[in-house]
């Protein structure tokens, strides 16, 4: 057996079996609660009120659950994917964390080495979050009444976590490929500049599309060289 043959045989299937079995049991635990509140508290909720839940969460969702695996795969990798999409956090954490921990072991975009450092950083990210998470809330429990609202340094620098991210997730790749920045950057300003309020199910879509097309035109012209656009 080739590497190859080894990598699809000792990594992808069995990270598919176990991927497909984790995210099935996932989507049944979700239904636990509302199934316990049901049968033994006899708790119904109204059918306009569910109704109104769905349109309101499915118009943001239903977006986000197509697009978000198609753009973050080729960061995430495999298993990278699997873990991400069962825990959460994929934009503001387990993005970054796979591009950081491919960057520090040089490994390219795409490859079975990336896929496997992929899977090492995220799976780390994993509990290393879960462990700060639980310290973290104990800790700041007793603080978060006297935090909300106070208008604390620690309040607004904890409103500028996500951008904080999103710049640092966007930096890495921008210096790689400057030119492919100008579509989305200019996109962003404007809206920023124009309407800043669109909900992301809104803005996300057409300017991941814009940058694509923007993307591809560049290199077919030659304006970019294939390397380090993933």
């Amino acid at each position: 057996m080739n590497s190859n043959e080894v990598f699809q045989d000792r990594f992808i299937v069995p990270v598919q079996k176990t991927g497909r079995l984790t995210i099935f049991l996932a989507i049944i635990c979700l239904f636990i609660p509302g199934l316990y509140l049901y049968i033994f508290q006899g708790l119904i909720p109204p059918v306009t009120a569910v109704i109104r839940g769905l349109i309101a969460v499915w118009s943001f969702m239903a977006v986000m659950a197509v697009l978000e695996p198609i753009v973050y795969y080729p960061i995430l990798g495999f298993g990278g994917t699997y873990m991400s999409f069962l825990v959460g956090n994929v934009l503001n954490l387990r993005v970054p964390v796979s591009a950081t921990a491919q960057q520090v072991a040089g490994t390219k975009e795409g490859t079975s080495e990336a896929e496997i450092v992929s899977t090492l950083g995220i799976a780390g990210s994993l509990i290393a979050s879960e462990f700060v998470m639980i310290v973290g809330v104990l800790a700041l429990l007793p603080f978060i009444g006297r935090i909300q609202g106070s208008g604390m340094a620690i309040e607004v620098a904890l409103d500028q976590v996500l951008p904080a991210l999103f710049g640092a997730l966007g930096g890495i790749f921008l210096f790689r490929v400057p030119k492919l920045g100008i579509v989305p950057l200019g996109l962003g300003i404007l809206i920023a500049l124009f309407k800043a309020d669109l909900p992301y199910s809104i803005v996300i879509p057409p300017m991941v599309i814009l940058s694509i097309i923007a993307a591809r035109i560049m290199y077919k012209r030659k304006w970019v060289k294939g390397e380090g656009m993933v």
